[in-house]
């Protein structure tokens, strides 16, 4: 029998009969700032549904609920929010493929503070990084869930004809945000807005303390004024700090923290509370110490034992015109010598 060859380009088809078809390689889907917008709504809509298994998850993704890890089914705020509108605060890193929201949630008639990130590859939710504040002592100071739509409504609509800043001079104020040793400097702008979970920053001050004197030709500071913009160089350090969100359109940069510190009794219009002081700023934390120490001389009681304690914070900055425009401090307290479970060992 004579074996009859075939030419190449029959071979090649006749073996293309038998040979499986290799599965092509779909291009990962971009994610676009409209799609992370619609992102971020459809998960806090999945909250008030109670139904986290409609988002686009990826199908392997990590998740934290006030530092601890857990699936989105096992979240307990997504149990307990009953109510949400349009998140209030939404800042977005294209190229990161990263958002950081903000949002006043309804708790079956109580308002919390919702914060956190998450992190979209391939138009799918690879991450989330969630907090919920239910009250000041979860932040550590100042905290109002019901003033914070209103409070950071300017924040989403900065001045139409801003000179913005680059996305440059933008990874530059990140690295200083947390940077154990930076000579960054910035000027701050003439309303620059200070809020903590959703509150302009009241401090009266402790209540055997005078305030301090103006100076010379200065109006003296009312204690129930909101406190101005406070940058390096007192601030918490933290050489693993990570960059969340570089958010060039609204100028507004991002930066989450591990912070330790110290939870004090407080004294505030009357009531003794308490709060959080970062361990590095050390005046006020001496401050406070010497305080509790005189009370405690005077025989006061119902004070709260200084305890050691760890705050897991996301700061966010805004700028433009070349000067910081609002700083937010977003801080939810957790137990002493705690680690983030997003850090890279």
């Amino acid at each position: 029998m004579t074996l009859r060859l075939l030419p190449a380009l029959g071979l090649t088809a006749a073996l293309g009969l038998f040979l499986p078809a290799m599965p092509s390689q779909a291009a990962p889907q971009s994610c676009d700032r409209q799609c992370m917008n619609q992102i971020v709504n459809d998960l806090v809509d999945s909250m008030v549904r109670h139904d986290p298994d409609h988002l686009p998850l990826a199908a392997v993704y990590q998740a934290t609920e006030n530092s601890h890890p857990a699936a989105l089914g096992m979240m307990t705020m997504w149990r307990t929010i009953t109510k949400a509108g349009k998140p209030d605060f939404v800042a977005i890193d294209v190229p990161a493929g990263q958002a950081y929201i903000e949002t006043q949630v309804n708790e079956g008639g109580e308002l919390s503070v919702l914060w956190g990130r998450i992190k979209v590859v391939d138009r799918q939710i690879t991450e989330l990084e969630l907090f919920m504040n239910r009250s000041r002592g979860d932040h550590g100071f100042s905290f109002s869930a019901e003033k914070l739509p209103e409070n950071l409504k300017t924040w989403m609509n900065p001045p139409a004809g801003r000179k913005k800043a680059t996305r440059a001079e933008l990874e530059e104020l990140s690295q200083s945000v947390f940077a154990t040793n930076s000579t960054y400097t910035i000027e701050l702008g003439e309303n620059c807005s200070f809020i903590e979970a959703g509150s302009h920053v009241v401090d009266p001050g402790l209540d055997d303390v005078p305030p301090p004197a103006a100076p010379a030709g200065s109006p003296a500071r009312d204690p129930n004024a909101p406190l101005g913009c406070i940058f390096p160089p007192n601030h918490p350090t933290d050489p693993q700090a990570r960059e969340i969100v570089i958010d060039e359109d609204l100028g507004i940069v991002v930066d989450a923290a591990i912070v330790p510190g110290t939870v004090f009794p407080y004294p505030f219009y009357g009531h003794m509370l308490s709060a959080f002081i970062p361990n590095e700023m050390k005046e006020p934390g001496v401050a406070q110490q010497a305080w509790f120490e005189r009370k405690l001389a005077q025989g006061k009681g119902g004070l709260l034992k200084p305890m050691p304690a760890t705050g897991d914070a996301m700061h966010v900055l805004q700028v433009y015109d070349g000067k910081l425009q609002g700083l937010q401090i977003n801080v939810h307290v957790g137990p002493p010598d705690m680690k983030s479970l997003w850090v890279k060992p």
